[in-house]
């Protein structure tokens, strides 16, 4: 039989598709393995590769597009493997190929449709069978019953008969996961990719029960992890092939038994090999630290999730948040990377609750660049899991998108979503305690001030009392609530609470200038230019594309002092300059006063296609006939023209 297996795509925006994970699916991998060992022949189409090659279009007729691929092999069966973030997707690639192929047989698998199996099925007559949990021992014999559909001697399968949707007992799962085949990357085209990063599944299960998370239900809380014989023979398989200058050892939680983590540490010293793991900072102590990093380790992926003891045990998570500060100081002193990961946006959270996160998420901040990388997520539901039974009824929607539910490419697209949300809940929230413009307030902040980059963030954390929470309280208040704070509000906010004076002002104005790709103040369109708007233009050689920033502290000098701790008594007396970032440069050159106030006089009327200027041509003169014919061109507007005009 010629079976497809079909990564998933997670719908990124436009603007995103560099976002695109292209690293191969270690599930579908391991699929293809056990079909290709009972005799079937196996390929992988990878949608997100194409996406971001730009090989496929990323428009209206995707799904078409997909369906015309899969249809172009001849395939006897389709296989999909399924996330709630992907789901239309598979979706509407599954309607385009019953539509040109109605007989040909849809599989579905993974943990989307494992916990929504008949659901899936009743709604979606496109779908044949649905494999549950771990496949690898059941997938062998559900290809071979395709033919005459019955299936009721293979456990964990749910499929449609003609009188309705049937399904077996059974949670299928490998509990030796050395049994498994190897993998075959050759399945993606590994030399086009040429990743540097490669992931090896070390295990599965996690045996804690978070009421929002669904990985120990996927994967019945029964923790395993290969051998390490096997996984560093692997790793080093890899590496002989590949030449990866670091391994992804996937495991939700690598280090829950601490004697195997020894076992392989001991196993992999020696053998060059750079690894990175997930972990709790209470399954992981100093002496297992020292250990992992002696044997290669170089990151440890933290799911911290709440600052708050209230939300901890709220949560089921119960972590001990004592562990997390001695646990990031071990990591930063053997130098291993960490990533704190939190979420914001529980049913249950309260203002004392989020702060408690967000200032614990400032602390992560204010570590030395390049140790630990805060992370800060909107909780979204996900069926499996004890929050989704208690609040999924009651979930609502209003079209905030994240990383994970992204974009709808057609209308039809928002139609599915609407009509059922139980399938779609990823685009969808739980009603909570805080106002939900809070939430989102709460995360788009955190992201756009990473933008400031950490020194110039950990400047303003310590400026609002080392409080994070206390930072965004005031941006979120100082902004309109029909949308989350931007570039324009960050700087308003910070000029009205610090003051033109205070350094760390200027700081945040530049680190926007580099980092902001829209121009953070937005200015009305001036009236359309008259005849003499050619001449203008020809006089001031107007490129597109420029931005200014007028009258700032040197910020090379600020920096240099906060980097020694020699902050000036008297910090409004550093020296000041302006700023031009011409089009297609990457820093700011320094210029003349003179000039950068006839560029803020173009710039403040100027549509951004017309703002910028060739900053050698104009020297110092700044006329009152020349600010007429700004004006007369359609250039300026008068009425916005003063010293304090900037127009970035």
């Amino acid at each position: 039989m010629k079976l497809t297996l079909v990564d998933n795509l997670v719908l990124p925006a436009q603007h995103d598709l560099h976002l695109l994970d292209t690293h191969p699916h270690l599930g579908l991998l391991s699929l293809a393995a056990v079909a290709r060992a009972d005799g079937h022949d196996v390929t992988i189409y990878d949608p997100k590769r194409l996406v971001r090659s730009g090989a496929l279009a990323y428009d209206e007729t995707l799904y078409e597009r997909v369906a015309d691929d899969l249809l172009a092999g001849r395939p006897d069966a389709v296989g999909l493997t399924t996330l709630g973030c992907s789901f239309t997707f598979v979706v509407g690639v599954g309607r385009a190929l019953e539509r040109r192929e109605p007989d040909l047989p849809l599989l579905l698998g993974g943990p989307h449709a494992t916990m929504l199996a008949r659901p899936i099925l009743d709604r979606y007559p496109t779908f044949d069978v649905v494999v549950r949990h771990e496949a690898e021992e059941t997938l062998p014999a559900v290809l071979a019953s395709l033919e005459t559909r019955d299936f009721v001697r293979v456990p964990g399968v749910t499929w449609r008969t003609p009188t309705g949707v049937a399904e077996t007992a059974g949670s299928p799962r490998i509990d030796d996961l050395d049994t498994l085949p190897w993998l075959d990357y050759e399945l993606y085209p590994m030399r086009e990719l040429g990743l540097s990063l490669l992931r090896v599944e070390a295990g599965r299960g996690c045996p804690f029960a978070c009421v929002f998370c669904s990985t120990a239900t996927f994967f019945q809380r029964r923790y395993r992890l290969k051998s390490s014989r096997r996984l560093v023979a692997e790793m080093d398989a890899l590496r002989d092939r590949y030449a990866p200058r670091e391994f992804k050892l996937d495991h939700d939680l690598f280090t829950v038994d601490k004697r195997k983590v020894q076992e392989f540490c001991a196993a992999v010293e020696g053998h060059g090999h750079r690894w990175r793991v997930s972990a709790r900072a209470d399954c992981v102590d100093e002496e297992l630290l020292e250990h992992m990093a002696a044997a290669g380790c170089i990151g440890l992926y933290l799911g911290v999730e709440a600052g708050s003891e209230r939300m901890q045990k709220i949560s089921a998570k119960r972590l001990d948040l004592d562990r997390v500060a001695p646990t990031l100081n071990a990591c930063e002193r053997l130098g291993i990377e960490t990533t704190a990961s939190f979420i914001t946006g529980y049913p249950q959270e309260t203002t004392e609750d989020q702060d408690a996160t967000l200032n614990m998420l400032g602390d992560c901040f204010d570590r030395p660049a390049g140790s630990c990388i805060p992370q800060l997520h909107i909780l979204t539901p996900e069926p499996g899991t004890l929050l989704f039974d208690q609040f999924g009824p009651s979930m609502l929607f209003d079209g905030y998108a994240t990383p994970f539910n992204s974009w709808l490419l057609r209308p039809e697209d928002r139609q599915e979503v609407l009509a059922e949300p139980a399938v779609f809940a990823s685009y969808y929230y739980y009603p909570t305690a805080l106002p939900r413009y809070v939430h989102v307030g709460v995360v788009e902040s955190v992201d756009l001030l990473r933008r400031l980059g950490r020194p110039v963030l950990v400047e303003l954390i310590r400026s609002h009392g080392g409080k994070l929470a206390e930072l965004i309280r005031g941006l979120i208040a100082a902004s309109p609530k029909t949308g989350p704070p931007g570039a324009r509000e960050l700087e308003e906010y910070v000029r009205a609470r610090l003051g033109d004076d205070d350094p760390v002002t200027s700081l945040v104005r530049y680190a926007l200038l580099l980092r902001n790709p829209v121009p953070a103040r937005r200015r009305r369109r001036p009236s359309a230019p008259t005849d003499r708007a050619a001449n203008i233009h020809a006089r001031y050689a107007l490129p597109a594309g420029l931005r200014m920033l007028h009258n700032v502290h040197d910020c090379a000098e600020v920096m240099e002092w906060l980097s020694d701790g020699s902050r000036p008594v008297d910090a409004a007396h550093l020296p000041r300059t302006s700023y031009v970032l011409l089009p297609g440069e990457e820093r700011p050159a320094q210029v003349a006063l003179g000039v950068t106030a006839l560029l803020d006089l173009v710039g403040a009327g100027c549509s951004p296609h017309d703002v910028a200027v060739s900053v050698g041509a104009i020297g110092d003169d700044l006329t009152e006939q020349w600010l007429a014919d700004l004006v007369d061109a359609g250039l300026l507007i008068a009425a916005d023209v003063d010293e304090s005009v900037d127009a970035n």
